[in-house]
Formats: structure tokens, sequence, C-alpha cells
């Protein structure tokens, strides 16, 4: 199965037909963006909702100066805009990190599978109320947490995330990840993102070569950066 389908079924018990009922809904019209690239762009307006199929992205608002916030990280199965927009335009721009591919629905097809299986209804749900937590966590993050702990704690809920589409390692993930996007979504400048990574390493909390993240001790590094991922909704 897909990776949509791979993360609903750590939402609800889906059965198989579940599963090909998701596969089918994202077997669609797909928007192929490359690195660097926007999906879509602040004040756009909102057609279809768009699911990463590969690929990683970001949701990012530009400061006045220029610079970049990114407010999340979107990752294989994710969904880009709600599943039932209340607004005609968007309020963040959305763009690639590396090469993704986002497979464009109609809100008709995904009322028509909601309509079809309680399940996949029930699942929508929860993932909708996961992303809600995870906004909320970022939140908590960039405000209260020390740089080392924002650093940990990212990795600890990517690491997580993977996971559950079945893409990722018991001790650690492939990530096109740069520090200059760590920068970004932690609110740290490129120079001490530089200096947290050689710190943790030195902890022996993570290790970082070319695009393997690595945790020698995944559990060492939650306790260190206070990571609980119940917010994740998983395993329900």
């Amino acid at each position: 199965s897909g990776p949509l389908a791979m993360k609903l079924l750590q939402y609800a018990d889906l059965s198989s037909t579940d599963m090909a009922l998701v596969d089918d809904l994202v077997d669609t019209e797909i928007r192929t963006v490359k690195a660097g690239g926007d999906l879509v762009r602040e004040g756009d307006h909102i057609h279809f909702l768009k699911i990463v199929l590969d690929g990683w992205g970001c949701r990012y608002k530009l400061l006045e100066n220029g610079s970049r916030q990114i407010v999340a990280f979107l990752l294989p199965g994710d969904l880009c805009n709600p599943v039932f927009p209340v607004a005609g335009t968007i309020d963040h721009s959305i763009g690639a990190i590396d090469k993704m591919h986002c497979a464009l629905v109609l809100s008709d097809a995904v009322e028509l599978v909601r309509t079809q299986s309680p399940r996949i209804r029930l699942a929508l749900g929860i993932e909708g109320t996961a992303t809600l937590a995870i906004q909320r966590e970022w939140t908590r993050n960039v405000a209260a947490r020390s740089a080392r702990q924002r650093i940990g704690h990212l990795f600890c809920e990517i690491a997580h995330r993977l996971r559950a589409i079945g893409v990722a390692t018991s001790d650690g993930f492939d990530s096109p990840l740069t520090q200059i996007h760590l920068a970004e979504a932690t609110g740290l400048s490129t120079v001490h993102v530089n200096r947290v990574i050689q710190d943790l390493r030195a902890r022996d909390l993570i290790h970082w070569q070319g695009g393997r993240i690595t945790m020698p001790d995944p559990a060492a590094l939650e306790a260190y950066c206070h990571f609980r991922p119940t917010y994740l909704q998983f395993g329900r």
C-alpha cells in the first residue's frame, strides 16, 4: 500500500478493502515539484486536496525581511491542505525540499470514500487532529525548549512519522534536510544549528552523515528532549 494508506492504518483498523480504496483515491493526476520549487504560494486558490506521495515538502511563511519560517514538514502520506477547505485561498506557501510528487484529489472523491468506509472517515478525522497537535507541539518547541532540545525533538518526531509509513528504521532515517532547513524550522541561525548538531553528536545522541540521520539510542534522545509521541495519535 501507499504512504497515505499506511499512515491512516495507524489511526484506525482499516481492512484490505479500505486500504485499496485509499490507494485508488490517490491514483489520479500527479503534480511534480522540483527541489526548492513551490507547490502552492500564499494567496493561491485551493482547487484540489494535495497529498504527498513521495519526497519531502514544507509549509512556510515569508517574513517581511525576505527570510523564511518553516512551520511544518510534509512527509509522504501527508495532506498538504484540509480535506474540506473553508477558505478559497491558502494563507501560507508549500515548497518542496527535494523532488516531490503530489496527488491532486477532488473533494468529491474524498467524500465518496468517506461515505463508503466509516473507518476511513474516522482515520481522516484523527489525521486532522494529529496535524493540529503537531502544529501546537512545534509552537512549544520554538517557544519553550532549548536549542538542543528543539533539534532533538524534531528528529524524534520525524523518525516516528517515517516509521509509521515504513520508511525508517528503529535507529534512524534518510533525510534531504540541510542545516538551513533546520534553522528555518526552529528559529535558530545556521551557525547555531551547526553548533547544536556538533554538541548532540558529542553526546552520542545523533550522528548525521550525508543524507542519513542516526540515533544510536532513540530512548535516550527522547528522554533528553522530553519527547512524548502521544500527540502523533499513532497506535490508536
